[in-house]
């Protein structure tokens, strides 16, 4: 009798090991949180019903999914995207009774991670703190000197004042969008008037203006700019671009140009650096007309610095240099801050 028990035994044990051996399964390297994953075992037609038992990491019960033929050879069940959440899953299959790939005590793993979008809008919330919308204000004064001729002084200046919100969509590659005000009044030599030399007050008081900020890959950055302006001549248009590598608010190299009609054009690079912590810097060098469109070329050179006060509020100032003939020069002075909620 025992030894008919043991022959029993070994032939039941003989019939689920070949048994077992007639399936093969790959488990999936990883998966892609909620997107359905599909696992598929190659069995015979004469195998059991397969069934996948599986359950979320951390989850204490298994859920069957019944596996269905998907040829001759191949079986397949589709796990929901609901089940599949990171950090992971675990599941085992059965084939009837009996465990053909893991068990309920050793479930085989399968890794989950975020698709590459969720992943960069991550990257982008923990940059910003988790904040997507800022209030920025920005307040200038460019003095090119003022010179003499003829006995007559003839001044060269200007202010500007920027006011503007943002959002950050991440909905890439459109990034944010900015709508803004600027204000730029000045008085520079006149062109043309009825005693020369002579200065006129030039710029405009108000100008409306829309912003994309575009990011087609991650670290690439472009802004573009349209803008309305209410000028002494009338209703006029402007625009400006800029191509920036790296963050806005820390280390970025940016090269950019702005037009404004009757008002000047100008081109600027800028190197950004955040290598200390809480003051963001910035040097910019910057070719431009502005305040008048007719008037000669001059340069500013000048530097910003920012600090992060907490709460999403920094902070900043600016201090340069303006010329516009080698002879005379003045100095370039702002103040800036910004909200981040």
């Amino acid at each position: 009798m025992k030894h008919l028990i043991l022959i029993i035994l070994f032939i039941s044990f003989r019939g689920h090991a070949a048994f077992a051996e007639a399936i093969r399964h790959v488990p999936p390297a990883d998966a892609i949180q909620a997107e359905p994953l599909e696992i598929v075992t190659e069995a015979t037609a004469t195998t059991p019903q397969l069934v996948a038992h599986v359950r979320a990491i951390g989850a204490s019960t298994f859920v069957p999914i019944e596996l269905v033929r998907k040829d001759d050879a191949h079986w397949v069940a589709i796990i929901p995207g609901t089940t599949v959440t990171a950090p992971g899953l675990e599941y085992y299959l059965t084939a009837g009774d009996e465990a053909v790939f893991a068990s309920p005590t050793w479930p085989h793993a399968v890794h989950v991670g975020l698709d590459a979008e969720t992943e960069r809008k991550n990257r982008d919330l923990v940059r910003t703190s988790g904040h997507r919308s800022r209030i920025h204000t920005m307040g200038e004064w460019v003095d090119y000197g003022t010179r003499t001729l003829s006995n007559t002084k003839l001044i060269d200046r200007y202010y500007r004042v920027d006011a503007d919100f943002s959002y950050h969509l991440w909905a890439y590659p459109l990034e944010e969008i900015r709508v803004g005000y600027t204000r730029l009044l000045g008085d520079t030599q006149a062109m043309t008037c009825t005693v020369s030399p002579c200065t006129s007050e030039v710029g405009f008081k108000v100008a409306g203006w829309f912003e994309l900020g575009l990011a087609p890959i991650e670290g690439l950055h472009l802004d573009a700019r349209a803008m309305v302006m209410a000028t002494a001549a009338g209703f006029a248009v402007g625009g400006r671009g800029e191509l920036r590598l790296g963050d806005r608010d820390a280390s970025h190299i940016a090269v950019g140009v702005e037009t404004m009609a009757d008002v000047g054009s100008d081109g600027f690079f800028r190197l950004g650096w955040g290598t200390v912590p809480a003051f963001p810097m910035s040097a910019t060098v910057e070719v431009t007309n502005v305040p008048a469109s007719e008037r000669a070329t001059g340069v500013r050179l000048y530097y910003d610095v920012g600090h992060d006060v907490g709460g999403g509020v920094r902070i900043g100032v600016r201090l340069g240099y303006a010329a516009r003939i080698q002879q005379v020069a003045g100095i370039t002075g702002g103040v800036g801050a910004t909200v981040d909620f």
